[in-house]
Parts: C-alpha cells; structure tokens; sequence
C-alpha cells in the first residue's frame, strides 16, 4: 500500500483489511505505522544490495561493474518505496532510534557503490581520492539523473533513461582516472 499511496495516506486500518488481518495482529508484529513501513523498506533495501551481488558476481570486469551498477540504480530509480521513503523523512520529526535506522539504510544502500570505489581505487583504475568524496558524487550523480528525467519534459523510457546513467557515469570515471 505504501508503493500505491505514499506512507502518509496509508492508514493501518487500511493495512488491517488488506492483508486480512486483525488490528491486533499487526499491532502485535509492528507496534506502529512507523515500525511497519520502516520493515518494508529495509526488506527492499535488502533485496536490491541481494540482486546486485548476484549481478556483481557475475561480473569480472571493474569498468563493467560500475557501468552495471549504474543500469542497476537505473532500474530502481522510480522505485516507489523511494519516493515514499523521501516522503516520510521530510514530513515526520523523528525519535533517535528511527533516524538511524533511516541513516543505516541509506548507508547499507550506499555500500554497493562504496564497494566499487574502494575496489577501483585499490587497483589503480581510479586516481587516489577520498573515496567517500566519489561515493557521494557518483551517488548525487546517478540519483540526480534519474530526479532530472522525471521531470523532463518529454517522457523517457527505461532504455533511454539507462543510457543517460551510462552516459554521465562515463563522464564522471574518465575525470576520475585522469
């Protein structure tokens, strides 16, 4: 229902009724609509780092990895869980214990492209940076791709959309490794 609606139209009377379960059942196994939608995002989160090992083990070139890396965000970037999860950290003030598990899945999601990093940098392909610095930017970079072709005027599809992921990762690895 989150994926339908965003987390804030959902309602838990709403979740009760879709899942066929009583209103304390799932009070039992998720104290709140906070606990609930958090479980469903971090299973996501978990999914994707899971789909991209398997793709990454089948990869043995590094250039190869980060260009499927990128075809991989690509394909999740009008994931609405996403776009859900935007919502509820912008619209929620948050108690310590949900802002870092907020912050855990953005860093999990982030260890894909963390690992890449390191592994470009340990082997010579990336010029000696702070690899925190490049995870960041290639991270803002794929992610603003998919923000910018959203918005676009003209309606892109999921081929064209990949290619303006390989075409600016392209960009971004060449000034890299100069």
């Amino acid at each position: 229902m989150f994926v339908q609606k965003g987390y804030g139209a959902v309602t838990m009377n709403e979740v009760c009724v879709a899942a066929g379960v009583s209103k304390g059942s799932l009070y039992h196994h998720f104290p709140s609509k906070d606990e609930l939608f958090l479980y469903v995002v971090e299973e996501d989160t978990e999914l994707w780092l899971q789909n991209w090992d398997i793709k990454r083990a089948g990869i043995a070139d590094l250039e190869e990895r980060f260009y499927a890396y990128a075809e991989h965000c690509a394909n999740d970037f009008q994931n609405p869980l996403i776009r859900a999860l935007e919502e509820y950290a912008r619209i929620k003030d948050h108690t310590a214990e949900i802002e870092e598990r907020l912050w855990h899945m953005y860093d999990d999601s982030l260890r894909a492209c963390r690992d890449l990093v390191k592994e470009g940098i340990d082997t010579h392909y990336l010029k000696a940076d702070e690899p925190e610095d490049i995870v960041v930017i290639l991270s803002g970079l794929l992610e603003g791709v998919g923000k910018v072709s959203e918005i676009s005027r003209s309606p892109m599809g999921l081929e064209e959309i990949k290619e303006y992921y390989r075409k600016s990762l392209r960009l971004l690895l060449q000034g890299i490794r100069t």
